[in-house]
């Protein structure tokens, strides 16, 4: 069997790395930032980076494809076209679950790509705001400080997969969600997942709860 990772916004594979190792299977790692300088800005929708990575990977409805918050909802892309199994963390199938942002789409993303608010003070009334004495504050500080000295064009390719809509909503649902239910960025599902301590970075904190779900359905699948 194999498994496939894609992480979140802003996220390396690196983010998985509590929780792979305790997984049989073969195992690929999408590299959002390396592949998204591919393909070109105008238009992207998840839709398009779903079909590049089922071209690129060769996937098809035999793989499992495990994706933590925007790579989940790609994941989601990934199985309306192929029809493998799905494992979402901290993602949504409901775009009105993920953090909204007060500003027309075509504004956020000029204001990312001239990376304004990537600055120190940014960082630590973020961390204050909502991670302040949690294990997960270093986790977010290093996504944080990544993206701000990384390829501000590939975040708003990300941005883009987030936040742009589809011209036909998906039909596919995971087949498993596993959430937090004090995840600020994303909210909780209203349909039935496993819930698991902590926040948006679970896997990371928590990383025996987010595994272990998904090993049983690894090895129903299996059976």
């Amino acid at each position: 069997m194999r498994i496939i990772f894609i992480p979140g916004l802003d996220e390396d594979i690196s983010i998985f790395d509590q929780i792979h190792p305790h997984l049989a299977g073969e195992k690929v790692f999408v590299d959002n930032w390396r592949l998204l300088s591919d393909l070109p800005e105008e238009n992207l929708t998840v839709k398009d980076y779903a079909q590049y990575l089922i071209d690129r990977f060769s996937i098809t409805q035999s793989d499992v494809v495990i994706g933590h918050s925007m790579g989940g909802w790609i994941a989601l892309q990934i199985k309306q076209l192929t029809g493998c199994k799905v494992v979402q963390i901290a993602s949504w199938t409901n775009p009105k679950k993920k953090i909204t942002i007060p500003l027309p789409r075509f504004l956020m993303y000029w204001i990312a790509k001239k990376g304004f608010g990537f600055n120190d003070v940014t960082l630590k009334i973020l961390v204050w705001i909502y991670y302040k004495n949690k294990p997960s504050a270093k986790i977010f500080s290093a996504i944080f400080n990544r993206t701000r000295h990384g390829d501000l064009k590939v975040f708003v390719k990300q941005l883009k997969i987030v936040f742009n809509p589809l011209k036909q909503p998906l039909t596919a649902s995971p087949d498993l969600r596993i959430h937090a239910l004090y995840d600020h960025l994303v909210k909780y599902p209203d349909e039935p997942f496993v819930t698991v301590p902590g926040d948006h970075f679970s896997l990371c904190t928590y990383p025996d709860s987010v595994y272990k779900p998904i090993t049983h359905l690894l090895e129903t699948l299996q059976q």
